[in-house]
């Protein structure tokens, strides 16, 4: 699709409101193959088709969400890894024990996290 600049040697102006250049701002933002706004215009005066991208707001927030909620589980998950390391270092049972004692409050994180995941998951199923 693309059009060459050096077809096009005629000049037309236009004046518009600063409220229609918003418009038309908004419009070329959503525009899937527009590049400039003169590309949009000629698209719409010459009634060619439009495709427009949109983007469902609440599935945007939930992607947003559960990026956050896998960078949480990697570092729940490697403050495990780093515990089970020193605990398989450990020759004492009591010194297992204390690391042991430790990784717990990790798992429970980690499940309550798993847990939004789940419900997040459940949400997208919903939305679809």
């Amino acid at each position: 699709m693309s059009r060459s600049i050096s077809s096009k040697s005629l000049w037309l102006t236009v004046r518009i409101t600063e409220e229609e250049n918003k418009k038309l701002k908004a419009l070329l933002q959503d525009a899937a193959y527009c590049q400039t706004i003169s590309e949009l215009v000629r698209d719409i005066l010459f009634q060619r088709k439009l495709t427009l991208n949109y983007r469902n707001g609440s599935i945007e927030r939930l992607r947003i969400e559960l990026g956050i909620l896998r960078s949480e589980l990697n570092k729940i998950g490697v403050n495990i890894n780093q515990i089970t390391h020193y605990f398989h270092l450990q020759s004492s049972t009591q010194e297992k024990r204390f690391f042991a004692k430790e990784i717990l409050p990790h798992f429970k994180l980690f499940d309550s996290k798993i847990e939004q995941v789940v419900r997040l998951i459940e949400a997208l199923q919903i939305i679809q």
